[in-house]
């Protein structure tokens, strides 16, 4: 009776091996996951009716799924996602160019544009570089980008959890600005409600961007899938349209 499994339709052979292949590896027969930290810092990332929300939770869940990856969020302080990077507990991060980043991770490019800007308040205007020269500037820990402007402008840093406590800060007269990305701290503003009386104009200090990182651990194949992703989402729009629903 042996020989009667020669009877066997090829096609049948061919999916019980298929079927132990994949029983053998069940990662093969899932979206491998893809960890993004979406940091927590104004439009890019914010608690929302205690639920997060923001530009880099969606743009994360949308390049995930356009390169075939199911998305897992991480929203941490920006500090912790660059930590999670170097642990290799998180694959991709949302950040502006710096040099701890460059060293962990592939940028595979720029997501939204940024104008890195210092903010007072409304009794001592900011209207040059030296006006804050020597004078204390709230920045985020684990913003490599803005302790670094801080310094080379001349400013004394003094980290914060987030810029929410820098502009407490700011407001209770310990520190003299805030320093940081335009739309983030627009949106940390708009967030906790502080009112723009108690604020001067923002100083623009530098031209930046964010930008898309993925760890270098992580094959060859699968970064340049999602870099593939991310050029066809801003070839389709997906990236302005997200843009125009978190504002400056």
């Amino acid at each position: 009776m042996l020989h009667g499994s020669a009877h066997i339709p090829r096609q049948w052979l061919l999916l019980v091996c298929v079927l132990f292949v994949l029983s053998a590896f069940p990662a093969l027969a899932q979206a491998r996951a893809l960890r993004i930290v979406s940091p927590e810092l104004g439009t890019c990332g914010s608690l929302k009716e205690g639920r997060p929300a923001g530009f880099c939770l969606e743009l994360g869940d949308a390049l995930a799924r356009t390169a075939g990856m199911e998305p897992v969020n991480l929203f941490v302080p920006l500090a912790r996602g660059v930590e999670e990077i170097h642990a290799g507990t998180a694959d991709m991060i949302f950040m502006p160019q710096q040099a701890d980043i460059v060293e962990l991770a592939e940028d595979i490019g720029t997501v939204r544009p940024l104008t890195m800007v210092a903010w007072g308040r409304v009794e001592t205007p900011l209207r040059t570089v030296r006006d804050l020269v020597g004078k204390t500037v709230a920045v985020v820990r684990g913003s490599r980008r803005e302790l670094d402007l801080a310094r080379s402008l001349k400013f004394i840093p003094f980290p914060c959890k987030n810029h929410e406590l820098g502009f407490r800060m700011l407001l209770a007269g310990r520190v003299d600005a805030v320093l940081g990305s335009l739309h983030g701290l627009t949106g940390e503003v708009q967030r906790i409600g502080l009112r723009r009386r108690f604020l001067g104009d923002p100083l623009v200090l530098e031209r930046n961007s964010l930008r898309a990182y993925v760890a270098r651990r992580l094959p060859e194949a699968v970064r340049a899938r999602l870099k593939k992703a991310l050029a066809r989402l801003v070839g389709d729009g997906t990236v302005a349209r997200l843009r125009s629903r978190y504002p400056l």
